[in-house]
């Protein structure tokens, strides 16, 4: 009785409606002859399911071949075009190995000489653990030294200002990289700007 039930398995129902398809058609176009040029083109694609579904059986160079006829090359298609289906449908914009699409598109857009530029925020997650952050500061505070700093404006200037001979202010990442900001900064201490 197992025997029986054997081709109704979800291993071969694949194979078993290609065959009964195959019988069905056929049995038709026997019975009447002028249907063959309607079920010609039926006909011959389950036949060659048909065909495909036994050569898969007597092989022996794969075993899932040989253990799922016909629905084994669905997955081996669906193998060879994962990458694709990964890309474009499941991967996230930020997922990407060894370069992840947003960064991808940059390199695209400045190829093909077209804007690139990201305004208005960013994709990141900028308040996980162990992002830099710049938190800035609304009071100034007072130089540590009036050694490094210069008078603008002269005595006939109605309002003289002091200022730092050393400018360094907020500065994005995206304009500089890590380090010439932590340089930056190192020079900033070494003149006593900072304390």
């Amino acid at each position: 009785m197992r025997y029986l039930l054997l081709p109704f398995t979800p291993r071969y129902i694949l194979l078993t409606i290609a065959l009964l398809g195959t019988l069905a058609l056929a049995a038709i176009a026997a019975l009447d002859p002028e249907t063959l040029p309607e079920i010609i083109l039926p006909l011959a694609v389950f036949g060659a399911f048909v065909l495909l579904g036994i050569c898969d059986l007597i092989q022996t160079r794969h075993a899932i071949l040989r253990n799922y006829p016909i629905a084994a090359h669905i997955r081996f298609i669906l193998e060879h075009i994962r990458p694709e289906l990964r890309q474009y449908f499941f991967e996230a914009e930020r997922d990407g190995t060894p370069f992840p699409r947003d960064k991808r598109a940059l390199v695209y857009q400045r190829a093909k000489q077209q804007l690139d530029t990201r305004p208005f925020g960013t994709h990141y997650d900028v308040y996980r653990d162990h992002y830099e952050w710049l938190h800035h500061s609304i009071q100034p505070k007072q130089p540590a030294s009036e050694l490094f700093r210069t008078t603008i404006g002269g005595a006939e200037c109605t309002k003289p200002y002091s200022a730092s001979v050393f400018n360094i202010s907020a500065m994005s990442y995206g304009s500089l990289s890590a380090n010439a900001i932590r340089a930056l900064n190192k020079g900033a201490k070494l003149g006593r700007l900072c304390p």
